[in-house]
């Protein structure tokens, strides 16, 4: 038996309210920080706060600079990112996770409504309203 197109679209209208209902499975996985001062801003995370020192490395979006830092578990929870310009200071990113079907659901989403995004080997990467960069990584 073929499904109709009331059965279809009454398909589409459950998956789509499900996936306005807030998801419970989304954790922050970290914080980006942009800086003009990248030298002394990865001093003072290390030295006054106390992170350690996860890696050096290049953003994979923004090209810049950029220092991973480790929380007391291990866990890479800041990020710090070099920036050239002086207005372009303060939060850069909020990375998040997910399970990878909520990651499936939440791409198809982004499709339907028109909003863009890249995707690397690792995680999806959209900007909200305000200019956020939004990482979406799958767990």
């Amino acid at each position: 038996m073929s499904p109709t197109s009331a059965t279809l679209d009454s398909a589409y209208r459950q998956a789509e309210r499900a996936l306005r209902k807030p998801s419970s499975a989304i954790w922050l996985r970290s914080v980006c920080v942009r800086t003009t001062r990248f030298d002394e801003a990865l001093d003072f995370y290390v030295t006054a706060l106390g992170l350690t020192l996860g890696g050096l490395g290049v953003h994979p979006m923004t090209a810049q600079p950029r220092a991973q830092m480790l929380d007391a578990e291990g866990h890479q929870v800041f990020e710090l990112v070099e920036s050239d310009d002086e207005t372009a200071r303060g939060v850069h990113e909020l990375a998040f996770g997910m399970p990878r079907r909520t990651v499936t659901l939440l791409r198809a989403r982004l499709d339907l409504q028109g909003i863009r995004y890249t995707e690397t080997p690792a995680a999806i990467y959209l900007r909200d309203v305000d200019g956020t960069l939004l990482r979406i990584e799958a767990l």
